[in-house]
C-alpha cells in the first residue's frame, strides 16, 4: 500500500530549537544529557581557544554545567588522533564526545569515528558552529550526533543567534526551557547561493595562496559538500601577530581563530595544538567578497609579510 504523499510525521525529522548563541545550545545539550546520565564526562578536542572579550564558548560551558572533562588529541592539521580518542573513550565509557568541525570542515575520519561511537553506544554531539551549511546544504556533518548546534553569525550578516538541533527527537526537550523554530522559514537568506559563493571564493583564494612557499594551507582541497567559514593557513617565517595587525591596519579583515589556548591546555601533552595556535591565520572568504578583493588581499599579504 502506497499513499499519494508522505504521511509519516516522524520520518527523517530533526527538531530545531532557537537559542541566543551556539554557546547556549551546547550548554542545553549537556544539561539535557545529564538528566539521563548524571555522571557524564565530556571528552573535548585538545584545541580550544579563549579570548579576553568572549572567554571560551566551548570550555566555559563545560565549566558552568559542572561536568568532568578530558581532552583527546589532534594532529598538526586539526585532524582527530583516532587512536587517542578511542583510548579515552574506552577508559571513560560514561562519556559524551564533542566533535568540532573546525572552520566548516569535516574530519577525514569522520564516518569511521561516528560508526565506531555508535557501535560502542557512546553519546556524541557535533559542534557545527562553523559548519552548519556543510550540514544543511552539503549534508556532510551534523546529522549523526545526538545533538548538533549552529552559530548563525559565523556565516550570515547577523549579530547573534544559535540553533540546537535534536537529531533523534524521540523524547522532546521540555518546551518551557526551549523555543522551537524552523530556521528555513525564519532566515531570509538564499543559503544555497551563500554556500556556493563561499566555496568559489575559497577555491580562488586557495589557488593564489598556493604560490607562497612559506605558508601551509590546512585544507588545500575543498571536498564536495563543504562550506568553509574561513581559509586557515599556518604562517611560517614571519610573526603571525605582526601579520595580523598589519593586514587589519590596511583594511583586510584577517583573523586568528583560537590564537590563545584555554589555561587547561597551556601545558598539554598535545604540543601540535600549541604550535598551531601561535601560527594560524584565517583569511575571509565570505559571500560579500569579490575576486578583485581577494587579488588585492593576497598582493598586500605577499608584499607586507614576505616581501614578494
Amino acid at each position: 500500500m502506497i499513499n499519494k504523499k508522505a504521511r509519516d510525521v516522524e520520518s527523517f525529522r530533526r527538531v530545531f530549537y532557537q537559542t541566543e548563541s551556539a554557546r547556549e545550545a551546547w550548554k542545553k545539550s549537556i544539561e539535557e544529557l545529564k538528566l539521563q546520565h548524571p555522571y557524564l564526562k565530556v571528552l573535548l578536542p585538545a584545541y580550544i581557544g579563549w579570548s579576553k572579550n568572549e572567554g571560551s564558548g566551548i570550555f566555559d560551558t563545560v565549566s558552568e554545567t559542572g561536568v568532568d572533562f578530558e581532552f583527546y588529541g589532534l594532529n598538526a592539521h586539526l585532524e582527530i588522533d583516532v587512536e587517542d580518542l578511542k583510548r579515552k573513550v574506552l577508559i571513560n565509557p560514561n562519556c559524551l564526545v564533542l566533535l568540532v568541525h573546525y572552520f566548516g570542515f569535516v574530519d577525514e575520519s569522520y564516518e569511521m569515528i561516528v560508526t565506531w561511537l555508535y557501535e560502542k553506544s557512546i553519546l556524541f554531539v557535533e559542534d557545527c558552529a562553523h559548519a552548519w551549511l556543510s550540514d544543511l546544504i552539503g549534508g556532510k556533518c551534523g546529522r549523526r550526533g545526538r545533538f548538533s548546534f549552529y552559530s548563525l553569525h559565523k556565516l550570515l550578516p547577523v549579530d547573534n543567534g544559535g540553533v540546537l538541533v535534536d537529531n533523534y527527537p524521540t523524547v522532546r526537550i521540555n518546551e518551557n526551557r526551549m523555543k522551537t523554530m524552523n530556521c528555513f522559514f525564519n532566515l531570509d537568506y538564499d543559503l544555497f547561493s551563500i554556500f556556493e559563493s563561499r566555496r568559489e571564493n575559497y577555491r580562488y583564494l586557495c589557488d593564489l595562496l598556493s604560490e607562497i612557499k612559506d605558508i601551509d594551507i590546512l585544507h588545500k582541497q575543498l571536498p564536495d559538500g563543504i562550506c568553509p567559514q574561513t581559509l586557515p593557513v599556518i604562517i611560517n617565517g614571519y610573526d603571525r601577530n605582526k601579520c595580523y595587525q598589519e593586514m587589519n591596519s590596511l583594511g583586510f579583515g584577517v583573523i586568528s581563530l583560537y590564537h590563545t589556548m584555554i589555561k587547561e591546555l597551556e601545558n598539554t601533552e598535545y604540543e601540535t595544538v600549541n604550535v598551531i595556535s601561535k601560527k594560524i591565520l584565517n583569511f575571509p572568504i565570505h559571500q560579500d567578497i569579490k575576486k578583485e578583493h581577494i587579488q588585492e588581499m593576497v598582493r598586500v599579504f605577499k608584499k607586507n609579510c614576505y616581501g614578494i
